[in-house]
C-alpha cells in the first residue's frame, strides 16, 4: 500500500512521540527510554497507553447507566445500615420525674409577712424564705414568730390540697401545717395544733405529731410533698425527688383552719426553703 516500504523513524532519546490522534490533552503513560533493546516494540506499547482520560464523576451523582444494586430502585442511593445492624452508642438518660398523683390538687402557697420572724427574709414572689445575715427591722406584731418560723397566708379548712417544698439548700428545717392560733414562741410539732417532718442535720429525719416524735430514718429528702386531705382527716408527707415515697402519715382533726408552716433553725445565713411549682 501507500505505506509499503516506509521506514518508521524512532523519536529522539528522552522525548515522547507526538500523538497520532491529534489530541493535545492526551498524556503518555511513559516517556521514551534513553536506552532500550527493542525501541520499536516499546514505542508501540507506549502508543497503546495513550488513551483519553475520562473526567471524574462526582461521588454524589450515580451513573444513570450503571445497574442498580439489588433491592434498590434505579436512580436511588442504597439506604444506610439500620440501627439493628449498626447500633448507636448508648444514649439513654435517667427517667424524667412524672407528675405527682396529687398534682390536680396542687396549690401555690405564699408566705405571710405578718408571721415572718425577724431572722428570716422572703423573696419578692413570696415563694422563698431565707435565713438573714442580720436581724430584720420588721414592725412588731403579736402575730410574728420569735423563732425562725413563718406561716403561709392560705387558710385550709376543707377539701384536698398538695404542695411541695425544696429543702436542698437548708441544713436544718421542718415543714408541715399549723393553725393560725399556734403560740408564737413555740416551734412546729411541739404544740397540739401543729404537725411536721423535721431534718435535724445529724442524719436524722423525724415526724412530730401531737407533741410526739417518730424517728423515720437517716435518708434526707431533697423535696418534700405535703398532702392534706381534710375530707378524710389525713396528713401525709412524701419524698418526691425522683419518685414518690411515703415518709409519714397521720390522722388530724383540726378545729380551725390549717396553714402551711416552715421552720429554718440553726440560723445559718443563706439557708433557704422554696415552695416549688408542682408539675402537672
Amino acid at each position: 500500500g501507500r505505506g509499503a516500504g516506509r521506514r518508521w523513524a524512532c523519536p529522539p532519546a528522552g522525548r515522547a512521540p507526538r500523538s497520532s490522534l491529534g489530541c493535545g490533552r492526551t498524556r503518555y503513560c511513559r516517556t521514551w527510554p534513553t536506552s532500550t533493546a527493542a525501541p520499536h516494540a516499546s514505542w508501540r506499547r507506549a502508543q497503546l497507553c495513550r488513551l483519553p482520560r475520562p473526567r471524574l464523576q462526582s461521588r454524589l451523582q450515580p451513573d444513570p447507566q450503571a445497574p442498580a444494586p439489588p433491592g434498590t430502585a434505579a436512580g436511588e442511593l442504597p439506604e444506610a445500615p439500620s440501627s439493628s445492624s449498626c447500633p448507636l452508642p448508648d444514649q439513654s438518660h435517667p427517667a424524667l420525674k412524672r407528675a405527682s398523683q396529687f398534682a390536680q390538687w396542687a396549690i401555690h402557697p405564699t408566705f405571710n409577712l405578718k408571721s415572718l420572724s425577724c431572722s428570716l427574709e422572703v423573696s419578692t414572689d413570696s415563694r422563698t424564705v431565707t435565713v438573714s445575715h442580720r436581724p430584720q427591722p420588721y414592725r412588731w406584731s403579736c402575730e410574728r414568730f420569735s423563732t425562725s418560723q413563718v406561716l403561709c397566708s392560705q387558710a385550709l379548712f376543707s377539701g384536698k390540697h398538695y404542695w411541695e417544698v425544696d429543702t436542698r439548700n437548708c441544713s436544718h428545717w421542718a415543714v408541715g401545717v399549723a393553725s393560725w392560733e399556734m403560740s408564737r414562741d413555740q416551734v412546729l410539732g411541739r404544740t397540739m395544733d401543729s404537725c411536721c417532718v423535721e431534718w435535724k442535720g445529724t442524719n436524722q429525719l423525724s415526724a412530730w405529731h401531737m407533741v410526739k416524735e417518730t424517728v423515720l430514718g437517716s435518708d434526707r429528702p431533697g423535696v418534700v410533698g405535703i398532702w392534706l386531705n381534710l375530707e378524710e382527716g389525713k396528713l401525709a408527707f412524701y419524698s418526691v425527688d425522683n419518685q414518690e415515697k411515703l415518709l409519714y402519715e397521720c390522722t388530724i382533726s383540726a378545729a380551725s383552719p390549717l396553714h402551711p408552716a416552715f421552720w429554718l433553725y440553726g440560723l445559718h445565713p443563706g439557708n433557704h426553703l422554696i415552695i416549688k411549682q408542682v408539675k402537672v
